[in-house]
């Protein structure tokens, strides 16, 4: 983990072109950079009042050669999103112009940003806890609307909120406890075992409810996978490029064009879908088409969902009978029959196989599309749809909050015979302390470290 001694700076905008490019710099040599490299347009030395936004030529220190006119804004120390002295650079957009500016900054040996390493400040300054440093990765990564909504829920603290009612209420019935452990003297009263655990209840089932919600909560942050399957040439590259409203896998009479999986992300009415494209399952002699229905069949162990494609201008083959039977049984399964336009013979036959009538879709005209789009979404947030209750969103938070819970339930059961008061409290100690880990405080440095490995450079 980096020191918090020096000064960094990096491009906080992605590449490419663009109307502004913002570069950043965090640290105590923030001023130093603004007072080296500033310059008002008469050339003159510029000072800059925090939280104003003024007009600047940067320039090369030495030779006062304009590299590019900015606006320029400083936050100093703590009111900045570092809680360090920040300066922020609009630069024109495109590479040229902020990799200029980028270099004069280096130049004065202020080092470049690691990955994330804006807000691994934020966290390490206590301005943010660990839940709202990874809700700010997956502000950036959010495809829909409804999972924006959900981690900016967890940036504003509503989870970490929760967390710390969770240990407010441990402590509670810890203070107690401890009272009565350590001052035998005094002889007080431990209370009853349903008055130290009912608030204890409480809080586990609260926990109880907050693990059933991981399941849309990681829908949320990763996608809801769904494999695409089907025989070669039923129609299963159409459907993906329909869905994903640009070409991405090629169509071709072909059978066996799709030789590999191509995964594409859509926005299913707000669901977040990541879909797979698959090879048409059948036995070949290619090596290389087999080799794209092993993995075909490994997409499919991978999702959450199976849309398996049939062609509607002709009778189901014995193969995809025993596909179906097989898959339908194995998970999560809609039938889709493609060329709703023809006569669509696989219809009952479909129906009979699988005992519901199977959703028909034009992949050419886009008939039935809307429909498949809200089973999609119905699917990927468990039919009820993301609720007010900040979900759990990542395998860390559910692990950690798992194992606060089973912490507190050997806390309840041990209350339950009072004479074993100190091995509850140890218990309960333990609880708390995971729920620290999860808002960040004591977590390992390498778990830490890993997590602001997923941010991208100048955040």
């Amino acid at each position: 983990m980096r020191a918090l001694d020096d000064t960094i700076c990096a491009v906080a905008t992605p590449p490419g072109e663009g109307g502004i490019a913002i570069v950043r710099v965090s640290g105590p040599r923030a001023l130093d950079v603004a007072r080296g490299l500033l310059r008002k347009a008469n050339g003159s030395e510029l000072s800059l009042e925090p939280r104003y936004a003024t007009l600047a030529n940067v320039v090369t220190p030495g030779n006062n050669r304009i590299i590019d006119e900015v606006i320029a804004l400083l936050m100093v120390a703590p009111r900045s999103y570092t809680r360090e002295d920040v300066l922020e650079l609009q630069c024109h957009g495109g590479r040229a112009a902020a990799n200029a500016v980028l270099e004069a900054i280096l130049a004065m040996g202020i080092r470049l940003a690691e990955p994330g390493e804006f807000t691994l400040r934020a966290f390490l300054r206590g301005r943010i806890d660990l839940i709202q440093a990874e809700a700010v990765a997956d502000i950036i990564h959010a495809q829909t609307a409804d999972s924006l909504k959900i981690h900016e829920g967890l940036l504003q603290k509503k989870l970490s909120e929760e967390v710390s009612d969770w240990q407010r209420t441990l402590g509670d019935t810890l203070v107690h406890l401890e009272s009565f452990l350590d001052f035998p003297e005094e002889e007080l009263e431990l209370q009853s075992a349903e008055a130290l655990t009912t608030p204890l209840k409480l809080v586990a089932n609260k926990m109880k409810e907050k693990l059933e919600s991981y399941s849309w909560g990681r829908t949320a942050r990763e996608g809801f996978r769904v494999a695409i399957l089907g025989l070669p040439n039923v129609g299963k590259s159409s459907l993906l490029n329909l869905l994903a409203e640009e070409e991405r896998a090629i169509v071709s009479p072909v059978a066996g064009t799709t030789r590999d999986t191509i995964e594409v992300k859509i926005n299913a009415l707000g669901a977040p879908i990541h879909l797979v494209d698959t090879a048409g399952l059948r036995a070949s002699a290619d090596e290389i088409e087999n080799e794209g229905v092993i993995r075909a069949r490994r997409a499919a162990s991978e999702a959450y969902l199976l849309l398996m494609v049939f062609d509607g201008s002709r009778d189901l083959t014995p193969e995809e009978r025993e596909e179906a039977r097989t898959l339908a049984e194995g998970g999560s399964f809609i039938a889709v029959i493609n060329k709703s336009d023809l006569d669509l013979r696989p219809s009952i036959a479909v129906k009979e196989l699988l005992g519901y009538v199977p959703l028909k879709i034009s992949a050419i005209s886009g008939e039935g599309v809307e429909e498949l789009l809200r089973l999609l979404r119905e699917r990927a947030w468990a039919g009820e749809g993301p609720t007010s209750e900040e979900p759990l969103t990542r395998l860390r938070h559910r692990n950690q909050v798992a194992a606060a819970l089973e912490r507190v339930e050997q806390g309840i059961a041990l209350l339950e015979t009072t004479e074993y008061a100190d091995a509850a409290a140890n218990e309960l100690q333990s609880a708390r302390r995971e729920l620290a880990s999860l808002l960040g405080w004591g977590t390992p440095e390498e778990i830490v470290d890993k997590i602001f490995e997923e941010f991208c450079i100048g955040k």
